[in-house]
């Protein structure tokens, strides 16, 4: 699957940054796996998108309530580029296009843990 361009491509690489710094072995959100994809994470995001202004606010809002940071340099350099796109239109995309971005989150997200599964690694 191609990655997405403009305000999508933003949002998509935020989401997929904020599942990946999720602490998935302590962290509280391990223990609501069943309903994190349908309910608890598309309810983080979208809310996020009305109470903030900017990028910036966004990803703390919900970098703090998920438990989220990114893992290594190469993410928060990452991060620190995307925190700086046009905030406006990048929210609009997370708020109106939240299903369909969690979706392509999560076919990346399966894609990578089948392909570590298959290959051994953790």
């Amino acid at each position: 699957m191609p990655p997405l361009t403009g305000p999508a491509g933003t949002a998509e690489r935020l989401l997929l940054l904020t599942h990946y710094g999720i602490d998935w072995q302590a962290g509280w959100v391990s223990r609501y796996r069943r309903v994190y994809w349908e309910q608890l994470l598309p309810d983080r995001v979208i809310t996020a998108t009305y109470r903030a202004g900017t990028l910036r606010r966004w990803w703390r809002d919900v970098a703090t309530e998920l438990g989220s940071a990114p893992r290594n340099a190469a993410e928060r350099s990452e991060l620190e580029q995307l925190l700086r796109a046009d905030s406006t239109p990048v929210l609009m995309v997370l708020r109106l296009e939240t299903e369909a971005l969690l979706l392509r989150t999560r076919i990346v997200a399966d894609a990578v843990r089948e392909t570590r599964s298959s290959t051994g690694a953790s």
